[in-house]
């Protein structure tokens, strides 16, 4: 069992990397915005919500420590002890508030007319490679969520964009996993959060067509 754990998690680790990969590399489809630009202006965005797939791929090593630490987890045995319905439970309930914070981030001042409607944001995967994996085989950080506006009285999409993909490079080998390192801590938001917020910055300008 832990065997096969370890392989799931291995697969989904390789899987968001390569789709990180290929989003930085701007081979990601961009849906379509019907929205005019009346229709833009007569919104009020009255909330942002964040939940995840049942599937969803979670790679974020603040939160599987965060679980270890609360669940007194020894270090060996965190990669199979938390790679468990309960442990993705609690590193995915961590989460939301801080991808939350950082879309809300990006919106902040948008959409300020009359209609009420809310962003609701469904993950489908977030990785951020550990400093381990970037020295001995690389890796990068990346998001996939769908982004739906609906509706804040009926809860109807309005629009809908699937599979928006947020990615950004991050340090490789020795040196730079310290470079970035020290770029990341001197930082005023959370790795996750400046994910989050880069996902957001997608988002609003294909909503609003900037550039």
């Amino acid at each position: 069992m832990k065997d096969n754990r370890a392989g799931v998690a291995l697969g989904t680790m390789w899987g968001l990397a390569r789709l990180a990969a290929l989003a930085l590399a701007g081979c990601v489809t961009t849906a379509e915005n019907s929205l005019s630009q009346n229709d833009i202006a007569s919104m009020k965005l009255t909330g942002i919500t964040v939940s995840f797939a049942p599937d969803a791929g979670v790679q974020w090593e603040d939160g599987i420590r965060a679980y270890a630490t609360a669940k007194a987890i020894s270090d060996d045995q965190i990669a199979t002890a938390t790679n468990t319905p309960e442990g993705n439970a609690y590193v995915r309930t961590m989460l939301a508030p801080v991808i939350q914070t950082g879309v809300s981030k990006s919106m902040a001042g948008q959409l300020v007319g009359s209609r009420p409607v809310r962003l609701d944001v469904v993950v489908k995967s977030f990785a951020l490679s550990s400093a381990v994996q970037r020295i001995l085989i690389g890796g990068g950080r990346g998001m996939v969520a769908d982004a739906n506006l609906v509706d804040a009285r009926t809860g109807a999409i309005i629009i809908a964009y699937p599979n928006l993909v947020a990615a950004s490079y991050a340090g490789q080998g020795i040196v730079g996993t310290a470079v970035q390192a020290a770029i990341d801590s001197s930082s005023d938001q959370s790795v996750a959060e400046k994910l989050a917020s880069r996902y957001g910055n997608i988002y609003r300008n294909w909503l609003l067509r900037q550039s």
